[in-house]
């Protein structure tokens, strides 16, 4: 008797959470065809800050680092932003309100990037100004109206727990996946981080290395507040992992029928 023949990969289903039974093909996440953008902006954003800062220390510290009106201060509200327009957008859809865990995935994505962009401008007081009452100044650091300088619960506890998210699963997991396919094939693929945020992760960790080291007066100053861009790349993963993790959505739809393919 003839042995049956495998089914091809096109044939099998993508990853759904809400399908237990595999296998399952990968998704199509995005490949070189798209590094302008998850290659060439972590990769631009560290040549920028530190090129500005050894050509120009002054203009640096004018233009791209202060409180409020930086490019950095600015991306750290506006990365975020974009994040929760997609998060939110998440929310509303059907097909993930469905699915309890995609839709909570969802739902903490949308919360960080309120909480993120909140606090980086202060909650307005950045845009508006308005004077922070004496009350809060006793225990706020920097006399500002926000949550993260004040104590630790607010800023450096979920800034290390995204961190290490970040590099095990902006790193480790990428690295897995060359050695074990399974991991972009299983049912819990739609939520782990695709290659594509390597970039990102790296950045996190070369400039996390280089505040280290400029702290332990290792090497020369090559940039100063390294802090700053550390949160730019962490932010800038927030937003890549949410606009992967819609397109592998969509894609689900577009598989089960629920969206009509595009011509």
């Amino acid at each position: 008797m003839a042995k049956a023949k495998p089914k091809s990969a096109k044939k099998l289903p993508l990853p759904d959470p809400k399908t237990a039974e595999g296998p399952y093909r990968p998704f199509s996440d995005p490949g070189w065809g798209e590094a302008w953008w998850w290659l060439g902006i972590p990769v631009l954003a560290g040549i920028f800050v530190i090129g500005s800062y050894q050509l120009d220390p002054n203009w640096y510290m004018r233009y791209v680092i202060p409180e409020g009106y930086g490019v950095l201060e600015v991306s750290h509200f506006v990365l975020p932003m974009l994040g929760l327009l997609i998060a939110g957008g998440l929310l509303f859809l059907p097909f993930v309100r469905v699915r309890p865990f995609t839709w909570t995935v969802a739902l903490l994505a949308a919360l960080a990037c309120v909480y993120i962009a909140g606090e980086e401008m202060s909650w307005g007081q950045h845009f508006f100004h308005w004077s922070t009452p004496d009350y809060w100044t006793t225990v706020n650091r920097q006399a500002e109206t926000n949550l993260h300088n004040t104590y630790d619960v607010f800023e450096k506890t979920p800034r290390s727990l995204l961190e290490l998210c970040i590099i095990i699963g902006g790193l480790l997991i990428p690295i897995a996946a060359v050695f074990f396919p399974w991991v972009r094939a299983n049912r819990v693929s739609l939520f782990l981080p695709a290659a594509a945020l390597i970039p990102a992760a790296l950045g996190v960790v070369i400039f996390k290395v280089l505040d280290r080291i400029q702290q332990s007066q290792i090497v020369p100053t090559l940039l100063q507040r390294p802090s700053e861009t550390i949160e730019f790349y962490l932010y800038f993963f927030i937003l890549a992992y949410l606009l992967i993790y819609a397109r592998r959505v969509r894609e689900l739809e577009v598989a089960e029928g629920v969206i009509p393919r595009s011509r």
